[in-house]
C-alpha cells in the first residue's frame, strides 16, 4: 500500500482541487481517504487530503 497527500493550493477552487485528486485516483484501488483542515495564525485554513491506495496492475 502507498499514500499520497494533496494540499489545496492557496485560493484554489474546490472544483480544481477535486479534479487533481480524481485524476490521481482514477487508476488506483482506493482504500481510504482522510481529510484535514488546519488553521494557521487563526485566520487562514489549510485543507489537505491523504489517499491510502493500492496500485492497479494490468
Amino acid at each position: 500500500m502507498k499514500i499520497k497527500t494533496f494540499d489545496q493550493y492557496f485560493k484554489e477552487d474546490n472544483k480544481k482541487f477535486d479534479s487533481r485528486v480524481n485524476d490521481f485516483i482514477k487508476d488506483k484501488q482506493v482504500v481510504q481517504i482522510t481529510t484535514n483542515r488546519t488553521a494557521s495564525g487563526g485566520v487562514e485554513l489549510t485543507h489537505s487530503l491523504t489517499v491510502l491506495y493500492k496500485e492497479e496492475y494490468k
